[in-house]
């Protein structure tokens, strides 16, 4: 079961519910970090010791911002997924990606996000880690223990179970080429991170601010093609819901 954590602001936080312990997805500011585990403390039968994996959707600031102060409340056994070319960004062996459509793409979707913000908490991070500018994204490393850090790499596959009733993590690229998703075949649930976006509750739409539009595209088709999602959480706007494979019903370019 996945629930959106209330009080995420910009970026849609999501907790994610098995019988193993609990995932949280994309904590991308302190204050999304404190609303989580205040929001974790509120369940009868959980705490924030079940907290088994904390994933990043992509390396940007407003999806990595509250990382560390989450895992500060979490147990030692909890790890934080990221996708392995983040490792490179951090080495300086890769450029974070540059993305396309900043003056054209990017602005209606950060006021319509920033609509949401409710709390100055809600903006505040930990570092200025994964801002997507040239030569300064990668200048800073999130302050999370390497040791704690879990990177996902599924060699030829693009598809990885996590150990946790059924959800994998899929790589998805096209934001960013680091971008991963997570998708459960039994509830037909996705979280796709900045992949899709729905912020005019028009049945979401392809993120044009990206790095190509040409992967993007093509992670768009791989998905139809091999998942048949009936609720989409993106990690921005509203959730997407249906009978059906909702992935048909987004629009692209």
């Amino acid at each position: 079961m996945v629930t959106l954590i209330p009080g995420g602001g910009l970026v849609c936080s999501y907790l994610i519910s098995t019988s193993d312990g609990l995932i949280v997805v994309d904590p991308g500011s302190i204050g999304i970090a404190d609303a989580a585990r205040s929001f974790i403390n509120t369940l009868s039968d959980r705490g924030m010791h079940d907290v088994r994996a904390i994933v990043a959707t992509h390396f940007h600031i407003d999806h990595i911002g509250g990382m560390k102060r989450l895992l500060g409340f979490c147990p030692e056994g909890t790890f934080v997924f990221m996708h392995r070319r983040v490792e490179d960004y951090l080495t300086h062996k890769r450029d974070l990606p540059r993305l396309q459509g900043w003056f054209s793409d990017l602005p209606p979707v950060a006021i319509k996000s920033f609509l949401r913000v409710r709390r100055p908490s809600q903006l505040w991070v930990e570092s200025l880690a994964g801002i997507p500018l040239p030569g300064f994204g990668t200048r800073f490393h999130p302050p999370i223990p390497p040791q704690r850090i879990k990177w996902f790499c599924p060699g030829n596959a693009r598809r990885c179970g996590i150990g946790l009733d059924g959800w994998e993590i899929i790589e998805t690229p096209g934001h960013t080429a680091d971008s991963i998703s997570l998708y459960n075949e039994d509830t037909a649930e996705l979280i796709c991170g900045d992949f899709i976006l729905n912020l005019d509750r028009d049945n979401g739409r392809l993120n044009r601010f990206c790095e190509s539009r040409a992967d993007i595209l093509n992670t768009y088709d791989f998905l139809c093609d091999t998942i048949v999602p009936k609720t989409i959480y993106p990690g921005h706007g509203d959730v997407i819901r249906g009978d059906q494979n909702v992935l048909r019903r987004v629009n692209t370019f």
